[in-house]
């Protein structure tokens, strides 16, 4: 028999070896791990895409930089100015203006009756109603006038999203999709913003 096999064990020694080469690979897999994050991560966004179906999401499927994204609510490339209730966006339009008028139940159930009746009221008075009303100047082209301007849309099955111009620099444009419901066009989805 050959003398390394003889030999005695260190056990401490081939303990230590062991810890050594584990932390060495530990770390190895580690930078490893940085390297495939930094390759494959890239500071861009895709705009309207995550909600956006079929067709429209591949016209959605516009790739920006977060530093565009920033800019004057990013990807505006529509810039549409809505100046009263006509057309599907209008429904945004008459929502603005309910949200000027005084607080009252009156006023409340005007604001209520532009989503479907499927949507919980008591949701649309909690998630919607203050919001709207607190943050409307954001989202007003000439306060106190309800008009808006349209930043750009994405189609979906459900309807029409509307990405709207904020003046607030840190935030990007809140979306919000009109669509047919109970016969009419109706906010079937709402960021509350």
């Amino acid at each position: 028999m050959s003398e390394s096999l003889l030999a005695p064990v260190n056990p401490s020694r081939s303990l230590v070896q062991r810890l050594r080469a584990t932390r060495a690979f530990a770390l190895a897999m580690t930078a490893l791990a940085a390297l495939a994050l930094a390759a494959g991560c890239r500071p861009t966004t895709t705009i309207g895409a995550n909600q956006a179906v079929g067709e429209s999401k591949q016209a959605a499927e516009q790739t920006v930089s977060s530093t565009q994204l920033k800019q004057k609510g990013g990807m505006c490339d529509l810039n549409q100015r809505v100046t009263g209730p006509g057309g599907p966006e209008g429904v945004i339009w008459r929502m603005n203006q309910i949200a000027m008028e005084p607080d009252s139940e009156e006023t409340f159930a005007k604001f209520a009756a532009l989503f479907p009746s499927t949507k919980n009221v008591r949701d649309i008075r909690e998630n919607y109603w203050q919001r709207v009303r607190t943050n409307l100047r954001k989202y007003q082209v000439e306060p106190p006038k309800p008009d808006f301007v349209i930043c750009r849309k994405a189609y979906r099955d459900d309807g029409t999203m509307y990405y709207i111009i904020t003046s607030d620099p840190r935030q990007s444009p809140p979306p919000i999709t009109v669509g047919p419901a109970d016969g009419t066009d109706k906010i079937v989805f709402l960021t509350p913003f």
